[in-house]
């Protein structure tokens, strides 16, 4: 999924160096508009996350509950392939994979792809391994405060290359 948001975005930087020539960096501004939007809408869902993982977490007992009763190889086969569907249909789409692709338009690929995998595999490690520890002391809104503000963060960063001239382009 990485590598397919990666392409997406090098996609968009190519269409950029096809337009006229412009001393302005749309592909950055793109990005710096995606991650604003994600930024403000991750702090704005901040304030209804204990409400959502409630209900999200009733959704997961079930399904659990249901695979449980049929047999150990069966009820595997059919949670891999449940969460590798649910992973995948999940994140197409998602705001990691929009990020992603507005990052990569607007930065080196190879970075892009050895951060977001980086990122990935460190927040799948910390959701498998730890979410339920985590979940103690670190509320989903919490976190979605942390998310929203790095994504401003992504933004400010990207704003700051492209007037000192850093940009990708």
């Amino acid at each position: 999924m990485t590598v397919i948001s990666v392409v997406l975005g090098q996609v968009f930087h190519q269409l950029d160096e096809l337009l006229p020539a412009s001393s302005v960096p749309l592909d950055d501004l793109l990005a710096v508009a995606l991650l604003l939007y994600f930024g403000v809408n991750t702090l704005r869902d901040a304030a209804t996350a204990d409400f959502r993982a409630a209900e999200e977490k009733e959704e997961a007992d079930e399904v659990v509950t249901s695979l449980s009763s049929s047999g150990a190889a069966a009820a595997t086969a059919t949670l891999v392939a449940s969460t590798f569907s649910l992973v995948f249909a999940a994140e197409w789409g998602d705001k990691s994979f929009l990020a992603t692709i507005a990052l990569a338009a607007a930065s080196d690929p190879a970075g892009v792809i050895f951060g977001a995998v980086t990122g990935h595999g460190l927040a799948t490690g910390i959701a498998v391994a730890g979410g339920s520890l985590l979940s103690r002391y670190i509320s989903e809104r919490t976190a979605q405060y942390i998310g929203g503000s790095l994504f401003l963060v992504f933004a400010a960063a990207t704003i700051f290359d492209i007037l000192t001239g850093a940009h990708g382009g």
